[in-house]
């Protein structure tokens, strides 16, 4: 964490302590009544005990942020406006996010794994009182450096947990997760990484303690969404990349057709998609898989409606990279969808070109697309005969494409 050059680790505890315990507390009391009713010593460590009272108290922060405006200045007094940036009291809002989440999930990890806690009042592994009093950030500080500063026996089963968690442990939506993330193994957690972040919502976390060995696909968008799922925007003359990222609730305009090529005969996306943009929908494919061309490279041809249903399994996002990288027409997307998943089967389709989708696989795919030179000009035949060489006759995933997940 960034620190003031000029001031001692004390000093810098004291400001977070003064404007926590003052200005920051009595304006959260006024967003949270529930604080009203705690003593004022005491409430830091019932709020880290209590995962809903600290999940409403970020919420109340963020909603109304406004109400800290005269809070969040750096040492000049001037309105910090960035996350990252040094406040006065010489961390970033940032740091002291992180710190607050660390800290509530090493206590939750010490509780439900090694069967009890330790006051943040200090004794017992903390570390000594720092000059400037026993107050409520400083207690915190205490509580999260204590593993650094202090000699230590044996650390317990939620210390393992927290040790291999702590650097991916930052985000206030991460509160609501701790209690799944204490059912996982420390090893399971290392092996992840960071991209333990993918997984937002409980439920994922369960199917993930679930299947260790073979993470699923997070049920929610990655944080990074590849440059071609952006829309191009026609109405500002800046260039698309200095726009702000895409909101993945909005619907996806368009992929914007490459300034080489002549005339574009990509599938439009606005007419292939549900209106969620979730997946492909079958019923604009009707005319499109009635034509006999179309028809001669489709497995089980002549069961039109259930290969018209399975259309649905693919997902808006893998459609869109296809469309938007590949090109491909709509009949082509029709054909290459029927064919991957009758190789892949339901279960490995739905995984990888399903809802979200692996972006890593699917990004895989593309590419040993490109190098075979498949574009919308690609007849159909040698588009099916490409993806049968993908991914063999009778495998069920393509040779050295590996769905990958980081």
């Amino acid at each position: 964490m960034p620190r003031l050059p000029s001031e001692s680790q004390a000093e810098i505890v004291r400001r977070i302590n003064l404007t926590l315990e003052g200005p920051v507390a009595e304006v959260m009391a006024q967003l949270v009544p529930e604080l009203k009713k705690l003593p004022r010593r005491g409430v830091l460590e019932h709020v880290l005990d209590d995962p809903e009272l600290l999940d409403r108290c970020f919420k109340a922060f963020r909603a109304n942020t406004e109400r800290f405006r005269a809070l969040l200045v750096d040492q000049q007094g001037v309105a910090v406006d960035e996350a990252d940036a040094l406040l006065a009291c010489g961390r970033s809002l940032d740091d002291v996010v992180a710190m607050v989440v660390r800290t509530h999930a090493k206590r939750h990890f010490r509780k439900r794994l090694d069967g009890g806690n330790r006051s943040l009042k200090g004794g017992g592994r903390t570390a000594p009182r720092a000059e400037g009093g026993g107050g409520l950030m400083e207690r915190l500080v205490r509580l999260f450096s204590a593993g650094q500063t202090a000699q230590a026996p044996a650390r317990g089963r939620g210390e393992a947990l927290y040790d291999a968690f702590k650097e991916h442990l930052r985000h206030d939506w991460q509160v609501p997760l701790v209690q799944e993330y204490s059912t996982l193994s420390p090893q399971l957690v290392r092996r992840l990484g960071k991209r333990i972040l993918d997984y937002k919502v409980p439920e994922d976390i369960r199917r993930l303690k679930k299947s260790p060995n073979d993470p699923p696909v997070p049920s929610t968008l990655p944080e990074a969404i590849p440059t071609f799922l952006q829309p191009a925007r026609t109405d500002s003359p800046k260039p698309v990349a200095a726009e702000r990222p895409v909101d993945p609730i909005r619907p996806v305009e368009e992929a914007p057709v490459p300034a080489s090529a002549g005339t574009d005969r990509r599938a439009r996306l606005a007419d292939v998609l549900t209106p969620d943009q979730k997946r492909l929908r079958p019923a604009a494919f009707t005319t499109t898989l009635l034509d006999p061309d179309v028809r001669a490279q489709l497995p089980n041809a002549e069961q039109m409606v259930r290969i018209t249903g399975l259309l649905s399994e693919m997902g808006g996002l893998p459609a869109r990279m296809l469309v938007g990288e590949l090109g491909l027409r709509t009949d082509q997307l029709a054909v290459t969808a029927l064919n991957i998943h009758d190789h892949l089967g339901e279960d490995m389709f739905r995984r990888s070109f399903g809802v979200p989708g692996n972006l890593d696989y699917v990004a895989k795919f593309v590419e040993r697309a490109k190098a075979a030179g498949v574009t919308q000009d690609t007849p159909l035949p040698d588009l099916v005969a490409f993806i049968a060489r993908m991914f063999g006759a009778s495998g069920k995933s393509p040779p050295n494409v590996i769905a990958s997940r980081k």
